[in-house]
């Protein structure tokens, strides 16, 4: 199903954006949804008019696709079809808010994928920035049908250092362990979205403090994360494919300067790697910036790697 509006719920968002970049949103995306473990999940699709590789892009958790549009335009330009989808319970997908899990954010990665090969065929391509690119490297690794990935943080879900600013790894554990339990016997119960990672840990660019005070008033963003997914992502969850056994061609970006998932621990997981891979250092760089000169410089990146690895354009928009 498609909605002519493209999803637009709430005006929010376009501030966010110039005049252009909302034109350009507006007029090139359609909106649609799949259904993933129950939950009704929202999918935004940029369309070629011609055969074109497909990129799959997740939502993180912080964020959401209409926060989103400045990392799915460029490929759009760039002529790839792209399939964004919010993560259950966030953004515009349905679930209880903040409420899902690691493993539900998997399911609906396996449900985004087979989407995708279905309404567009192959290749299919997978990038994510945050949760959602740890996320597709677990869905995403040794799939015939996926034929690079790209992604800007590379860990393990409960290995050492993966939840940056918690303490020593052992009071990390034991954080876990109690999360675990809490969650068992009040699963629901609230904290602030972002009480574990303060907003300019992540958005750290300069003149991102407006655009924090925008996201934090946004109604769509993260407000509230209930223990469940707080426990999730302190879970022991190694990789369907270790990192050593991966053959799917791999790109990591990463920033020399990253509070949330620390330099050493990204570098040390794409040396891990056992096919063919890239690591590209942003030097300086925090964990995200706002301004639309990062994204483009960004998904340059990953843009060319992904046509030095079976992308094939046909042609390219203005």
């Amino acid at each position: 199903m498609t909605a002519n509006d493209a999803g637009l719920a709430h005006e929010h968002w376009k501030q966010y954006y110039t005049p252009a970049e909302l034109d350009e949103a507006i007029e090139s995306t359609v909106t649609t949804m799949i259904v993933s473990g129950g939950y009704p999940i929202h999918l935004r699709l940029w369309v070629q008019q011609r055969d074109a590789p497909t990129v799959l892009i997740g939502s993180s958790i912080l964020s959401y696709g209409l926060h989103l549009i400045r990392l799915q335009a460029p490929f759009y330009r760039a002529g790839f079809n792209v399939v964004q989808f919010d993560f259950p319970g966030l953004g515009q997908s349905g679930g209880p808010r903040g409420g899902c899990t690691v493993r539900e954010f998997l399911r609906t990665w396996r449900d985004a994928l087979a989407f995708a090969q279905l309404q567009f065929g192959e290749p299919l391509f997978v990038m994510g920035v945050g949760e959602d690119g740890v996320t597709g490297y677990y869905i995403g690794a040794n799939k015939p049908h996926v034929r690079a990935i790209s992604v800007h943080n590379l860990f393990e879900y409960g290995e050492r250092d993966a939840v940056q600013g918690q303490g020593p790894y052992w009071m990390v554990r034991a954080k876990a362990a109690a999360l675990q339990l809490a969650s068992l016997l009040r699963p629901t119960a609230e904290m602030a979205g972002t009480k574990a990672v303060p907003w300019p840990w992540i958005f750290g660019g300069p003149g991102d403090e407006e655009g924090i005070r925008l996201l934090e008033a946004d109604p769509l963003s993260l407000q509230k994360i209930q223990l469940r997914m707080v426990a999730s992502i302190l879970e022991k969850l190694p990789a369907p494919v270790s990192f050593e056994e991966c053959h799917t061609p791999v790109q990591v970006i990463a920033s020399d300067a990253n509070l949330v998932c620390p330099y050493g621990l990204v570098t040390r997981n794409f040396e891990r790697l056992g096919g063919p891979k890239e690591l590209i250092t942003l030097e300086g760089k925090p964990q995200w910036e706002l301004n639309r000169e990062f994204h483009e410089a960004y998904c340059a990146h990953v843009i060319r790697w992904f046509e030095a690895n079976g992308a094939v354009i046909s042609g390219k928009r203005g």
